[in-house]
């Protein structure tokens, strides 16, 4: 009689054991969205795992939580078989692009030479030989330069105001700048006005005139005027 009393014990606790390693463990570290949770690891109906403020989830429209793509692949349920559409914007050469966002079906790339450049330098009348213009978010650089066996001249002149034709002041943010050598002359004073700006073909037009300290060269000041860009394309 104690034989099989014992033997039920034993085959009640292989059943118990048997059945509890066939379920599941609940996990909220496991890098997945699984179990009801509303993220990866957090936000389930039991409030076991974290909430998901500021976690990762697979919609929260970025590729972070070891997706493989935005909202997509990794612990995230649906594979990303449907990339985003290439755009004019999107930082990367394709698309049939001649540069980055450039050229193609998007507007022409920036091509040293198709622009022009001139000014006074302090009494002394320049010509750039090379000009180009950039857009690094939102603030357009006007870049005209000249190189010689001793030194090379650069004009920039930085816009970070609305994108249309008009007068505007250079700041500190946004100012204009000559080198020469060791001379580095930023802006304390000076306008740039764009007779042209042209958003689809991002094509400007205009003038400039500055003042400027040399910070580098201990050279003074120096008067730049009578400024002229044409038809610089920016990227």
């Amino acid at each position: 009689m104690k034989t099989k009393i014992w033997l039920s014990l034993v085959l009640f606790t292989v059943l118990v054991v048997t059945m509890g390693s066939c379920k599941q463990s609940y996990s909220c570290t496991d890098g997945e969205q699984n179990q009801g949770e509303t993220g990866i690891d957090c936000g389930d109906a039991e409030g076991n795992c974290p909430p998901c403020a500021n976690m990762p989830n697979c919609s929260d429209g970025i590729q972070n939580g070891g997706e493989l793509g935005v909202d997509c692949g990794g612990p995230c349920s649906n594979p990303c078989n449907n990339p985003p559409a290439p755009t004019c914007t999107d930082g990367i050469q394709n698309q049939g692009e001649t540069g980055i966002d450039c050229g193609g079906p998007c507007s022409p790339c920036s091509t040293p030479g198709t622009g022009a450049m001139t000014a006074v330098i302090d009494g002394t009348n320049w010509t750039a030989t090379s000009v180009s213009g950039l857009d690094t978010g939102g603030k357009l650089n006007l870049i005209g330069k000249t190189f010689s066996a001793t030194d090379t001249i650069e004009i920039r002149l930085v816009h970070g105001g609305t994108f249309a034709t008009g007068t505007y002041d250079f700041t500190a943010i946004n100012p204009a700048t000559y080198s020469q050598g060791a001379i580095e002359c930023i802006s304390s004073a000076g306008t740039i006005t764009f007779t042209t700006f042209n958003t689809a073909t991002k094509t400007v037009s205009g003038t400039f005139t500055f003042s400027c300290t040399d910070a580098g060269g201990g050279t003074g000041s120096h008067d730049i005027t009578t400024g002229t860009f044409t038809n610089i394309v920016y990227n």
